[in-house]
């Protein structure tokens, strides 16, 4: 089976950046941010929180990549990072560690890349904020158990397999699909206030 032309050009990227190249990891940078930032802050419920996780999954990305070995697909080792990372985060919130700022890499002499991390929290906070509806939805979502926004964030909002998901979060595929089911009927259950509140609105 021919490699996916997006994970082909992932792999090369890596390559690349495997080398010292600077542009390949921000390409790679670029190429995620927004779609691992989106995830991010569906699972902790804070865009400004997210910002702050996805400069450390980038910097846990920049200093992992030279370990690895292209057993799986880039982008499931990236959100496998990702969700532990929010993971982490959500059981030490209340105990949060100064973190790494991505500034303090540049020309480092062991890292010694410049790297950039286009802000997405303007336009995160932006999009949270200003629509009623997803407001609304990320409320609800943020009430559901850390393993179920996993696979709610992953499935439905970023359109991965149960296959992968279950690589990514290092679980049985029957696992994904229990946890699925039970994040989607708990969310239907919980937005049906809402739902009933607009279509009231609606109706006046």
């Amino acid at each position: 089976m021919p490699i996916p032309i997006r994970e082909d050009a992932d792999s090369n990227l890596v390559e690349r950046c495997k080398t010292g190249d600077r542009e390949a990891f921000r390409e790679l940078v670029k190429q995620y941010e927004g779609k691992v930032f989106s995830a991010i802050a569906t699972m902790v419920d804070d865009p400004y929180e997210a910002d702050d996780i996805a400069q450390e999954v980038f910097i846990k990305v920049h200093r992992s990549l030279k370990n690895f070995k292209g057993q799986s697909r880039f982008s499931v080792w990236l959100y496998r990072i990702a969700i532990n990372q929010c993971l982490d985060h959500i059981k030490h919130r209340n105990r949060r560690p100064e973190g790494t700022s991505l500034d303090s890499l540049i020309d480092r002499d062991d890292e010694n890349m410049e790297l950039l991390f286009r802000d997405p929290s303007p336009d995160g906070a932006e999009m949270f904020e200003n629509d009623r509806l997803r407001n609304s939805v990320r409320w609800v979502v943020a009430s559901l158990s850390p393993d179920h926004r996993a696979v709610i964030a992953l499935k439905d909002l970023e359109g991965y397999s149960q296959d992968e998901i279950a690589e990514m979060l290092d679980c049985p595929v029957g696992t994904v699909k229990s946890r699925l089911t039970r994040a989607r009927e708990a969310l239907k259950d919980k937005l049906r206030p809402f739902y009933e509140a607009w279509k009231h609105e609606g109706d006046s």
